[in-house]
């Protein structure tokens, strides 16, 4: 659910209905008439169970949210409007790069997200 806001900047508001219990907000703040700096405040809930057989997983998820995926989210974010304003321009090659590099850059981290991280053993080909 996410919520537009208009004072005393611009941005966005949200917490999640599923996955993961998160909230935040994003805002958009002038810098100059041609561009803004996005700040970005984001809270994180570990599911009771983690929690509780684990005590620290709640800090080591907070620090792979924040240091990989939301970094590699907004860079993204950033690289599709740089692509969109390039199609604006004009500049199709430029855009279309950026658009390319984002699907491949998604691609990657769902296969990260999606695989187990290969042993020694995988690499060898031997199983015991």
């Amino acid at each position: 659910v996410s919520t537009i806001i208009e004072n005393p900047h611009k941005g966005i508001r949200w917490e999640s209905i599923s996955g993961l219990k998160n909230l935040g907000i994003a805002e958009f703040v002038p810098t100059d008439t041609n561009s803004c700096m996005m700040k970005v405040r984001m809270t994180l809930v570990a599911p009771r169970l983690v929690a509780t057989l684990f005590p620290g997983a709640s800090v080591f998820l907070e620090d792979f949210l924040q240091d990989k995926l939301l970094k590699w989210s907004l860079e993204m974010f950033r690289d599709v409007v740089k692509g969109d304003l390039a199609l604006e321009r004009g500049d199709v090659e430029l855009g279309d790069a950026l658009f390319g590099a984002v699907e491949g850059k998604a691609n990657a981290i769902e296969a990260t997200l999606s695989n187990p991280p290969m042993t020694g053993d995988d690499v060898n080909g031997s199983s015991r």
